[in-house]
């Protein structure tokens, strides 16, 4: 799965839970149920239990992209994120991006944590 997503944000939530999202339509705008599914990737992990080192990822193809899988991270750069799912088919996770140095950060920080590079 492949997609760019000019809305991005993370949030962290009392260091046990983070959460990355990104979106093709702002977040803040009223969601049009009728309307087809647009692009998104929503990762998350939590810290409050033992969770084995999966994350929970949801997108817009909940058949193919969504639960809880361990992930592997491939590259994070201020414009892309790559990582893989652990399985054996549909593994590439590819989201493309702009975002200035301060919010890279905020969002650099979350996903390393996410994906298990640092605590």
């Amino acid at each position: 799965m492949k997609f760019n997503a000019p809305y991005v944000s993370a949030s962290d939530f009392d260091g046990l839970y983070f959460q990355v999202s990104f979106d093709t339509e702002n977040p803040d705008t009223d969601f049009d149920l009728s309307a087809p599914n647009r692009p998104y990737l929503l990762i998350q992990r939590q810290f409050e239990d033992e969770d084995g080192g999966v994350c929970y990822i949801e997108t817009h193809e909940p058949e193919t992209y969504a639960g809880h899988f361990k992930l592997h991270l491939v590259e994070l750069t201020a414009r892309r994120l790559r990582f893989e799912i652990d399985r054996p088919a549909n593994r590439t996770v590819e989201v493309t991006f702009t975002l200035d140095a301060r919010r890279f950060s905020k969002v650099e920080r979350a996903l390393r944590i996410i994906f298990g590079e640092k605590r």
